[in-house]
């Protein structure tokens, strides 16, 4: 599939500028995106930070392109659920090379805006402040290493090998009408391991009782059955030891401690 940006720009029907509005454009500025993983609602989200308010905010064409680790069958990479967070802005996945000769090791998915509508909406931007500007959400949930195309990237050095254009950009009529894209912040997406509930496990433990303690009336019962004792390691018949643990048995028996 080419991969060439998709500007979808609609000039002849929607978009008609005045000179006052082309002169009132400021200086180029700047915008930054990240990506990253919300693990709540188990989906990504790409982030712009600009350092200045476009005026007019008109935005003429974007791409954003993911860079996803390269994997087959039912562990490549899905974008699916696109959602805008931008009324009357849309982003679609216009654009897919995996494993392409300059990095083998990944997959890069570039994903295309345009507009529905007779105009095209404000992005309400504020100078230096944050702003989530899509979601989407995967089959394969967190995967870690997800991250966005930049600058440096070989797969980005133009002409590559599958010839096409994978790099971000963003092209506003407020910000001079050239690529506004500088950079990216933030990291590569990380995924937390699953959360592994304590076990606890039940020791069954024995207690020896406590000594047995005779009383008074053991007393007797006990030295007869020391006695008993004494004489069965003495006896040589079998016969003999086995009456005389009989006797001992019953001396037992009458102890008020069994132990």
């Amino acid at each position: 599939m080419n991969a060439i940006r998709n500007t979808f720009t609609r000039a002849a029907q929607v978009i008609t500028f005045s000179a006052l509005a082309v002169a009132s454009v400021d200086a180029a500025a700047a915008v930054k995106f990240r990506v990253g993983f919300d693990a709540a609602s188990n989906q990504y989200a790409v982030y712009m930070t600009p350092d200045s308010v476009p005026s007019p905010d008109m935005l003429l064409s974007a791409q954003v392109t993911l860079v996803v680790p390269h994997a087959a069958d039912a562990k490549r990479f899905s974008v699916e659920n696109i959602s805008s967070n931008i009324p009357g802005i849309n982003w679609v996945d216009h654009s897919r090379v995996d494993a392409p000769k300059e990095n083998q090791a990944a997959d890069y998915i570039s994903l295309g805006y345009y507009f529905s509508g007779s105009k095209v909406s404000a992005f309400g931007w504020v100078a230096g402040q944050e702003k989530q500007i899509l979601t989407f959400s995967s089959k394969q949930g967190c995967v870690a290493g997800v991250k966005l195309i930049d600058s440096k990237d070989a797969f980005n050095q133009l002409p590559n090998s599958t010839g096409t254009n994978p790099g971000n950009d963003f092209l506003n009529v407020g910000w001079k009408m050239t690529n506004a894209y500088i950079g990216n912040y933030g990291d590569a997406v990380t995924c937390s391991a699953p959360s592994v509930t304590a076990t606890t496990t039940t020791t069954t433990v024995t207690t020896t009782p406590a000594a047995c303690v005779p009383t008074s009336k053991d007393a007797d019962n006990m030295k007869r059955i020391s006695a008993l004792k004494v004489l069965k390691a003495e006896a040589t018949s079998v016969t003999r030891q086995k009456e005389i643990d009989a006797l001992i048995g019953r001396y037992q028996n009458k102890l008020s401690c069994k132990a």
